[in-house]
């Protein structure tokens, strides 16, 4: 994703409609973003830095996905398009924290003051708009904000294009490659409980690769999905190291071979491919194979 260091004036971050491309296989598919692709920029703040950002809500009058209008905090009196920006794990005052019934339609935008009081960590900000959430998140309202502080720069971790994001989710599609949404049935109360979609996509791309060197890389992990749980390991049971979950670091890495995350969880991964030069491995979720990391040679 675009990489965003803020400077003394608000950043400006618009939620908007785009056409991208999931696979090489898959049609142009719909999706709401907050920004030019499907992944929204990374914002990366420090800490006791206070930071502004202007949310602008540039999205359609109408939704493409199926609004249940006798869901709380909907109706047929309220604009179908509503949105609310909630930057998850931040420590931010009431204003300023994206409530569900603080939302704002296409053509207006909130400011936000976020003080960054907290140590370094990996925070999201995603869509909290009030019998919306879920819809608005699967078309594509999550992005992520790393806050780094001077014991993390101590640490001298990976960082740079040593430091990838992945941010991990489900959907389902139809036959022209469009998000589909499952409903009850009934035109009057379409909303379904939580389902699991077809489809697992990293940084909104279906089994993608990434080129990486033989050294020690720095993953940024987020389940940005609506309910799904992810188990990911790696091929052959390549051990790796956590340093850091929701909040911030560890006290000490932990070496694992497998990790399970929740919806909304984080993890701060460590893989080291000095020894795979040459060779293919994959990031694996259950016996699905969803990332596929290509070494170089020495």
């Amino acid at each position: 994703p675009q990489r965003v260091v803020p400077g003394s004036h608000p950043l400006r971050v618009t939620m908007r409609e785009i056409r991208t491309k999931v696979h090489r296989d898959v049609p142009m598919t719909r999706m709401w973003s907050y920004g030019d692709t499907p992944l929204g920029p990374l914002i990366e703040g420090r800490s006791g830095r206070p930071l502004r950002v202007e949310w602008v809500n540039s999205l359609p009058q109408k939704h493409f996905l199926p609004v249940d209008f006798s869901l709380h905090g909907c109706g047929h009196d309220i604009p179908e398009v509503r949105a609310v920006v909630h930057l998850h794990g931040a420590k931010a005052a009431t204003k300023d924290d994206g409530y569900p019934e603080s939302w704002y339609v296409p053509g207006e935008s909130s400011l936000c003051h976020y003080p960054l009081e907290q140590e370094a960590a990996m925070l999201w900000y995603h869509d909290h708009a009030m019998g919306l959430n879920r819809l608005n998140i699967y078309a594509g309202l999550a992005g992520m904000m790393v806050v780094r502080d001077e014991h993390e720069d101590a640490l001298h971790l990976p960082s740079g294009k040593y430091e990838i994001p992945l941010i991990f989710y489900d959907r389902n599609f139809s036959a022209d490659g469009q998000l589909f949404y499952p409903t009850s049935g009934d035109p009057e109360h379409p909303w379904v409980p939580e389902f699991a979609g077809d489809a697992i996509l990293l940084n909104g791309k279906i089994r993608p690769y990434v080129d990486v060197e033989p050294r020690l890389y720095r993953f940024r992990v987020l389940n940005a999905a609506n309910s799904r749980f992810f188990a990911i390991s790696l091929s052959h049971k390549k051990p790796f190291h956590q340093i850091g979950t929701d909040q911030g670091l560890l006290s000490a890495p932990v070496q694992l071979t497998s990790l399970n995350l929740a919806p909304a969880e984080r993890a701060d991964l460590l893989i080291d491919f000095s020894d795979c030069a040459g060779q293919h491995l994959h990031l694996v979720h259950g016996a699905l194979e969803v990332l596929q990391f290509r070494v170089a040679n020495r």
